[in-house]
């Protein structure tokens, strides 16, 4: 084997890794950049009373709204994983696995919407569902994906009822 392979592999190596560094600082520094802007969000509701629950949802992503491609990483919303939702009239609780919870009171929440794209993620129409919401002032967008077409549709008109908004798609 000729010296030069060792060499190389070594080189194509350290700029592997060199880049899987930058990219984790980048991703802990827009991080922090985000949480200086808004605190974390709670992770419960205080007093849950009736609502119903979807289990088997897929929590894509939070963004800045209006900007689906801005994905929020601060306070653990950045993580995409599989869990459940409880909506009531004290809010909206997002239990996701393995990851931190995402309560968010009934009057932070200001509409719902259906959505085709966020972020990384393209499904088919209507295929996401947008919960529109603040904390500190800071609006956000948090999108899920129901497992099955009518938990999607059940949930959504749970929460149009809930939040006696009209129906909407943003593609």
């Amino acid at each position: 084997m000729p010296v030069r392979y060792p060499i190389m592999a070594v080189l194509v190596s350290a700029i592997i890794v060199f880049l899987a560094i930058a990219a984790f600082r980048a991703w802990r520094s827009r991080a922090n950049a985000q949480a200086a802007k808004f605190s974390a969000p709670l992770e419960w509701l205080e007093h849950p009373s009736g609502g119903r629950q979807w289990a088997n949802l897929q929590y894509v992503a939070t963004s800045v709204r209006g900007e689906p491609l801005n994905r929020v990483t601060a306070h653990g919303l950045g993580s995409r994983g599989f869990g459940k939702i409880t909506a009531s009239t004290d809010g909206i609780l997002i239990e996701r696995t393995g990851e931190r919870s995402i309560g968010i009171p009934f009057v932070q929440l200001q509409g719902v919407s259906r959505a085709t794209v966020a972020i990384d993620r393209a499904v088919e129409t209507d295929g996401l569902i947008q919960i529109d919401w603040q904390q500190d002032g800071f609006e956000l967008s948090t999108f899920l994906r129901a497992t099955s077409n009518d938990t999607r549709k059940n949930l959504y008109t749970y929460l149009t009822e809930l939040l006696g908004t009209k129906e909407k798609s943003n593609d």
